[in-house]
């Protein structure tokens, strides 16, 4: 991607120490010296503060995890690829912000480092997160070996060749010259290239049309063009640590537990009419539907995939029996998550959270003229991504997709909807769900088509919805109903499909796709 300005150099790291091959004898990277990056740009590059005495840079490689190199955290840290760390929580309180390409602002999210989880054989470490980080992509670790003469990009918030602590994320690209077992050696591509203090733990990567994959991450670099090093250094080559062979390692540490059918909900009882959300205001979402009584049940989410196994009554036992629709959202904007309702009146009725799990007395969200009972795919979404309100969506008899707000009076605006795709296509559609998909910070649109295949439309910030691309594998989805929320508690918006009393757990991965789907 383009930079606003130049930098004579960069280099990604924050200590200085011995290299361990002949290639490096200098220090741990410490800032990578070259282009400024673009607001937004590179947001899954992270900045670590590390007691207040050093400083390293690192990735998020999933919502709640960041790798960055093992010697950031040892008592010894010039011991480059050799430095040993101990499992668990870190010795110096450590703060990690992601997601803020220009640290002067605002955004992104500031999260403590909780927990070290170290490779043995390499400078490397996996840093769990206090809580999970929303609004940013994780990158992909690659599983392709890196290829001497491939190039590939360096990124971290270290020293600058004129400034001792920069304030702005640095990137520059580099060459793949020797590949080792658990490492690899870089050499720049320019002239302005360089990794320096406070670089040490940032990615280097791929750009695959904008897809980036991550190879390893800086482990020691010569100290050339970096600020406050002596004008005798010339050496500006980096020695990574490999992540590419680590894909398996990686999963299994940072993956929620599978969540197990035998102790999953007994929904034999339960109609199509269910809806999914933080009920109980826990941070996982819960599931309710009416059963074959007419009655509101709701089985608490457990957060790691699934919900309990017996439900809760929550609404009066058989006057449910005349509803035909119910969809899950904040309709009032008090934070508290809410049960629409559409009656055989063809109006729809709010049922107001209470943040427990339980609901209140009902109030009219529609106006009476409104025939939202012929309208298809009633769901939550939210036009406006900074308004306290979610509003409706809603596909017209003619396959047009249109969202409505709720107004000040409590109601929606049925005429005053916003057609959000410009033709009748969503005729094909036949049924949606809605939540944020990619981390974006704003709503998008999956949606089973007719030919069995689950597809996703990315939110823009007119309102309106880009055209997205497959959210998962196989045509197999025709037969499915769905309902979306973050089910394992990691962040990411999830989707629940069943069909009779077969129920699967699909896990978001933040990219707009899902996960296979898993038995409740």
């Amino acid at each position: 991607m383009s930079a606003i300005r130049p930098r004579a150099a960069w280099v990604t790291g924050l200590l200085a120490s011995a290299v361990t091959t002949s290639l490096l004898t200098g220090t741990p990277a410490h800032a990578v010296v070259g282009e400024t990056a673009e607001d937004g740009t590179y947001a899954f590059v992270a900045k670590l503060d590390i007691g207040g005495q050093r400083s390293c840079s690192a990735a998020l490689v999933e919502q709640e995890w960041l790798i960055t190199a093992a010697s950031c955290f040892a008592d010894k840290p010039a011991a480059g690829q050799t430095a040993k760390v101990p499992a668990g929580a870190p010795k110096l309180k450590t703060t990690a912000t992601v997601g803020r390409t220009d640290l002067t602002h605002d955004g992104g999210s500031v999260v403590d480092v909780v927990e070290l989880v170290p490779r043995d054989d390499r400078d490397l470490v996996l840093a769990r997160l206090a809580k999970p980080v929303t609004g940013v992509a994780p990158i992909d670790v690659s599983t392709n070996v890196p290829l001497p003469g491939e190039d590939v990009w360096v990124a971290g918030y270290g020293r600058t060749k004129d400034e001792w602590v920069p304030d702005r994320l640095h990137y520059a690209k580099f060459s793949v010259n020797t590949v080792k077992s658990t490492s690899f050696d870089l050499v720049k591509k320019s002239d302005r290239a360089a990794a320096c203090q406070g670089d040490t733990g940032g990615p280097a990567f791929r750009d695959i049309g904008g897809r980036y994959e991550l190879v390893g991450v800086t482990s020691t670099a010569g100290q050339a063009g970096c600020f406050g090093t002596d004008e005798s250094e010339t050496r500006t080559d980096i020695s990574d640590a490999r992540a590419d062979d680590l894909g398996h390692w990686i999963k299994d540490r940072v993956t929620k537990p599978v969540p197990d059918p035998k102790t999953g909900p007994d929904t034999t009882s339960l109609t199509d009419l269910r809806a999914l959300a933080d009920f109980t205001g826990d941070g996982k979402a819960d599931l309710v539907g009416v059963d074959t009584s007419g009655t509101l049940q709701l089985y608490r989410g457990r957060g790691e995939g699934t919900f309990e196994a017996t439900p809760k009554a929550v609404g009066t036992p058989g006057v449910w029996k005349s509803v035909q629709r119910i969809f899950a959202g904040d309709f009032n904007g008090d934070g508290k998550q809410d049960i629409a309702a559409v009656w055989e009146s063809d109006r729809i009725l709010l049922h107001t959270g209470k943040g427990d799990g339980t609901f209140n007395t009902t109030v009219t969200l529609s106006p009476e003229k409104a025939t939202w009972a012929q309208l298809k795919h009633l769901t939550r979404f939210k036009v406006d991504s900074a308004g306290a309100k979610d509003g409706v969506l809603a596909t017209r008899p003619n396959g047009e997709l249109y969202a409505y707000k709720v107004g000040t009076n409590g109601l929606l605006d049925f005429t005053g909807g916003k057609k959000i795709w410009p033709d009748t296509s969503f005729q094909n559609v036949i049924i949606l769900g809605t939540g944020d998909f990619n981390g974006d910070g704003r709503d998008d649109v999956v949606g089973v088509w007719d030919n069995g295949a689950l597809v996703h439309w990315d939110g823009n910030a007119n309102g309106t919805l880009d055209a997205g691309g497959l959210a998962a594998a196989g045509n197999i989805w025709t037969d499915l109903k769905i309902v979306t929320g973050d089910v394992d508690g990691d962040g990411k918006v999830d989707v629940v499909s069943w069909k009779g009393n077969k129920m699967s757990f699909h896990r978001g991965r933040g990219n707009g796709t899902f996960a296979p789907g898993i038995a409740l």
